[in-house]
């Protein structure tokens, strides 16, 4: 038999002790029996043992109830802890012989037990690895956590700053982010602590010393293209170098007991450091940790290459489009104005543009244009169109309609520009006036005239777009006098056409705004108009703005 059999009288002293017992707790037979149950079993109670009045193996004794245990911690005969299950039940006055059996008051106790300390074991390692699992799961799903969020925007400061947030405390007690920046220096840029406020810590971020060329300290040597790095107390930093006695004051304010240090790298190039450390003795990064945190820098660092090139991009192409779209003249007594506004999820180039320039005979050119395309091979098309309209209108004094139509055959001929919209105008005028416009419209938004009362007008004339062969229509030339102060407003369809809205309600809104307007200067009115229209961001937005004198 693999258990231990005992049994009590009601009493609680033992009268019954089979060998398994002896073998399990030490004592032969002729030892236990007669000894009370709980005194022989439990001992004393200076090892955390219940006193007697509370002891579970004879509850079943006073209840009259049958009770069982997982891992009751007997004493051996030796004095070392048995930790074994049990189950206990009742033996009544009707069990006895010539009795109804399960009647009459409790006459004692019989106890069945074995030896758990394999099976506690096994239940033991069990909710270790639950645990870590547990853990396991946790962290991976912070990591799935500071992806997304690391992800939802490419602001370095601003996704820097989300990445301490999330992970204190879930990896450490604080932490804290360090830059390299282009000119050589470090910026220490987030940093967070568990139990300090953001004013506690508020002068540890800034700029720091640049990197020592034969660096010495741990954020040093990770900066300088290292590995990660773990640390205790003050990581042996000897504030020497003006960089190590930052790091080293630092540790100081954060109260470190242990840090780990890995790089924010990619594609071969170290963007800085990030830093997770623990205020509290006793918790150290093992290489667990240090996988985890590894990770979270390696996808940090990959945001980072991701937002420094989409920066870079950005400035190229912005700088493109600005040399692109030449500077404005200011011919005579006529005021020009301009703004672009590049699509928000594209390139921030694109085929929109405008222009104006003195012609041969005295006029000033306008255009304003679309080429279908939200990136730089838009742009480059825009540019051939461009400069091809330039180069016509200063060829030819004629109707605006002739130049535009010479434009569509060369278009056809000569460039890689496939649909097209456009406004060209000449205003025709001396000066003291008065100044007058013709113009011509190839599937353009109409031209916007805003008088200094307040009025406006659509010039509604227009006619076929460029670039389709297949398209005969015309496209007539209108005239239209300028009016003394008068502005006259050329636009591209991003700022009037959105998915959500009405067309012909946004150029109605445009109407209205235009004319609460019309005497601002006109820098303001463009910035205004820009404004309260609110284009949708969808499409490139193109606006030019010409003043008559008054």
């Amino acid at each position: 038999m693999n258990s231990g059999v005992l049994a009590t009288d009601e009493s609680g002293r033992i009268t019954a002790w089979n060998p398994r017992a002896q073998q399990l707790l030490g004592y032969t037979r002729d030892e236990a029996l007669g000894k009370r149950l709980h005194g022989l079993l439990h001992r004393d109670a200076e090892d955390g043992a219940p006193p007697d009045g509370d002891c579970r193996l004879t509850r079943a004794l006073r209840t009259g109830a049958p009770d069982h245990g997982n891992a009751e911690r007997f004493v051996h005969r030796d004095g070392r802890p048995v930790t074994c299950s049990w189950s206990a039940a009742p033996i009544y006055a009707g069990d006895r012989a010539g009795a109804v059996p399960g009647t009459g008051p409790v006459a004692g106790l019989v106890i069945v037990f074995q030896d758990a300390a394999d099976r506690v074991a096994v239940e033991r390692e069990r909710r270790d690895r639950m645990a870590q699992a547990e853990r396991a799961n946790s962290r991976l799903a912070l990591v799935a956590e500071i992806t997304t969020v690391l992800s939802s925007t490419l602001n370095e400061a601003e996704l820097l700053r989300r990445l301490v947030r999330l992970v204190v405390p879930a990896l450490g007690d604080w932490a804290e982010v360090d830059l390299l920046v282009p000119d050589g220096r470090v910026e220490r840029v987030a940093a967070t602590h568990r139990d300090l406020s953001a004013a506690d810590i508020a002068d540890l971020e800034g700029p720091l010393p640049p990197v020592p060329r034969a660096p010495r300290g741990p954020l040093a040597q990770v900066l300088r293209g290292g590995t990660t790095v773990t640390v205790t107390g003050d990581g042996g930093i000897r504030p020497d170098e003006p960089l190590d006695a930052a790091q080293y004051e630092l540790f100081q304010v954060m109260d470190a007991h242990s840090a780990i240090i890995t790089p924010l790298a990619a594609r071969g190039e170290t963007y800085g450091a990030l830093t997770l450390g623990y205020s509290r003795p006793g918790h150290l990064y093992g290489p667990g940790d240090r996988l985890v945190v590894e990770d979270v820098a390696r996808r940090t660092g990959l945001v980072l290459a991701n937002a420094r090139l989409y920066a870079e991009q950005r400035n190229t192409s912005e700088a493109m489009q600005r040399n692109l779209l030449t500077a404005l003249p200011q011919p005579g007594e006529l005021r020009l104005e301009a703004r672009y506004v590049p699509a928000a999820r594209v390139s921030w180039v694109g085929g929109d543009w405008y222009d104006a320039f003195a012609l041969p005979d005295g006029a000033t050119g306008l255009v304003i244009g679309d080429i279908v395309g939200h990136d730089l091979p838009a742009a480059a098309r825009m540019a051939q169109v461009r400069n091809m309209l330039r180069a016509l209108a200063w060829d030819m004094a004629e109707p605006p309609s002739s130049v535009l139509a010479r434009l569509d055959g060369v278009m056809a001929a000569v460039s890689d520009a496939d649909l097209a919209t456009a406004v060209f105008g000449r205003v025709e005028g001396s000066p003291g006036g008065p100044w007058s416009l013709r113009w011509c419209n190839a599937g353009h938004p109409p031209p916007l005239l805003i008088t200094c009362d307040g009025g406006t007008h659509f010039l509604d004339e227009h006619g076929v777009l460029l670039g389709d062969p297949e398209l005969t229509g015309t496209r007539p030339d209108g005239i239209r006098a300028l009016p003394p102060q008068s502005t006259l407003l050329l636009y591209t369809d991003g700022l009037i056409e959105t998915r959500d809205a009405d067309l012909t309600d946004r150029l109605t809104s445009l109407r209205r705004h235009s004319a609460h307007l019309a005497r601002l200067p006109l820098p303001e009115l463009c910035d205004e108009i820009l404004e309260r229209i609110e284009p949708s961001g969808e499409d490139d937005v193109a606006l030019l703005a010409l003043r008559v004198p008054g």
